[in-house]
């Protein structure tokens, strides 16, 4: 059976702070929607102390290329989560974690990909805690999930909010909080070299955590200091839902739509 373990994608560069000695760290330039980046030097240097994973979460098209250039320069032992699988055209394959977004929502998806070679993969976190339970006893590859944290509904390459406040002749800003008006259902929006748009409320598994044995993923990023200092205290207690205005409505209710569970 999978060990469980805990990786933290940090909202600070103080990583001695947290009680983890295992972290994801957004790639400067080539990730979005974190609150802090990193550079290579950066990363190397931190691969020294902690085990380290590089996530990659943009469609990068030409910067492929880019990468090309400093993928040699990586410490040989860090691996890297890719959402953009022109990737493996540069990353060796085990040292890929495939992290498609919306895609991984079945165990035959997990067992095709690691008969091609991806033994390592991030499963949605919008499946129902039986779908979950179900990928664990079918599968025997690397899983990891998103454990808590705001999840990202969707990002643009197109920077929305600085075109709106130009058209509507607003105020310059990089953030927004919209009420959807058709669910009513609260989103953060925020702008950087691009647009991301997140559920306002956490998502939070920790009710069934005695099930979830994987890597389980912490994204701190994006959330006000007392719910950070809540989930860095209690991540591995199964009464943290508890504790912070969070969500866990996938885990009990079955989703129809998902992309990657068509048959």
């Amino acid at each position: 059976m999978q060990k469980k373990e805990f990786i933290i994608i940090p909202n600070s560069k103080r990583l001695s702070s947290f009680k983890v000695n295992k972290f994801i760290l957004p790639l400067e330039d080539y990730s979005i929607g974190f609150d802090v980046y990193f550079d290579v030097k950066e990363i190397n240097r931190i691969s020294e102390k902690y085990d380290v994973i590089v996530i990659m979460n943009k469609f990068l098209h030409r910067k492929i290329d880019d990468f090309r250039k400093i993928y040699n320069s990586f410490n040989s032992k860090i691996k890297f989560m890719i959402e953009d699988i022109g990737l493996n055209d540069v990353i060796d394959k085990d040292r890929i974690i495939l992290y498609e977004n919306h895609i991984l929502s079945n165990y035959r998806a997990i067992n095709y990909l690691k008969k091609i070679g991806y033994n390592n993969v991030v499963i949605n976190n919008d499946l129902t805690i039986d779908e979950i339970k179900n990928i664990i006893k079918k599968t025997e590859s690397n899983l990891y999930y998103f454990y808590t944290g705001k999840n990202i509904l969707m990002y643009s390459r197109r920077k929305l909010i600085s075109d709106y406040n130009e058209y509507y002749n607003k105020e310059k800003t990089d953030r927004y909080n919209l009420r959807e008006i058709v669910s009513s259902t609260l989103l953060d929006i925020k702008e950087e070299d691009a647009t991301v748009i997140y559920y306002d409320k956490v998502f939070c598994a920790s009710k069934y955590l005695s099930d979830l044995n994987m890597n389980l993923i912490i994204n701190l990023s994006n959330l006000d200091p007392i719910t950070t200092k809540m989930i860095v205290k209690n991540y591995d207690r199964d009464n943290l839902c508890n504790l912070i205005l969070c969500d866990y409505y996938f885990l009990e209710n079955d989703i129809k739509y998902k992309v990657g569970d068509l048959k």
